[in-house]
């Protein structure tokens, strides 16, 4: 096979896998696949856990648990009006956190690097907030935190209107920036993993360089889920507690 024909092949490698993820696995699409498996992984997971409590699994959750509390939840919420919102901000750093490096796993797909995954994350971040604020706060008030206080009579149609889109550029930022890091670090990958395919023994250093931005991606895996999980965090929290 000559040269132009293993480049035009790893072309449409990457742009089929990589940023569109059109394979399929046993007779899914490679995302719905992925969708499942995650859930799956992680109740059986959370049950062995349950089960067999004093063990290192366990103690590894509950430093996990205690992390996400004190870091991002009560850092930002408080302690007391923080508790409840405990359960939704641990699950969604481990469901990224879990996609992110089953992404990693040949074969699989990183359901992140899909921008319709992230988006719909984003989108239960959103409603999340809202309808939370709504339920607590009322809808007078809600709509009041969209408006800084003190501000002039004349100015205030105007800045609700620039805070509105505002929230929905803090969801869109939240889901253009995890998946935008996902899809980098595998184009990266499966780019220099196709120079040694095009080139031969002289781009074999690609291989090294393919090892360590595999290993990179794995602190890029829980970093990602960790700025997705605080943001979302410090954004809820300017809506629910705006005076604070």
């Amino acid at each position: 096979m000559n040269r132009e024909a293993i480049q035009a092949g790893v072309s449409h490698f990457v742009e089929h896998h990589a940023m569109v993820h059109s394979g399929t696995l046993f007779g899914m699409g490679i995302d719905s696949f992925m969708l499942l498996l995650i859930p799956s992984v992680l109740v059986v997971l959370a049950l062995t856990i349950r089960f067999l409590p004093g063990g290192n699994l366990f103690r590894i959750a509950e430093t996990y648990v205690e992390f996400i509390r004190g870091n991002v939840v009560y850092a930002n919420f408080g302690e007391e009006k923080g508790r409840k919102f405990v359960p939704f901000f641990c699950t969604l750093f481990i469901f990224i956190a879990a996609a992110n490096l089953l992404g990693l796993i040949p074969l699989f797909s990183a359901v992140t690097g899909n921008i319709s995954v992230t988006a719909a994350l984003a989108s239960i971040f959103l409603f999340l907030t809202l309808g939370y604020s709504f339920v607590r706060r009322g809808m007078v008030k809600t709509l009041g935190a969209f408006i800084p206080p003190g501000l002039p009579l004349a100015l205030r149609p105007f800045m609700f209107v620039i805070e509105v889109i505002s929230l929905f550029t803090r969801a869109f930022a939240l889901a253009v920036r995890l998946f935008g890091n996902m899809l980098a670090g595998h184009i990266i990958i499966y780019n220099l993993l196709g120079l040694i395919l095009i080139f031969g023994a002289m781009a074999f250093p690609a291989f090294f360089a393919a090892i360590f931005m595999y290993f990179f991606e794995i602190f890029v895996s829980f970093l990602q889920a960790y700025i997705f999980t605080l943001l979302s965090a410090i954004f809820m929290n300017m809506i629910v507690n705006p005076s604070d």
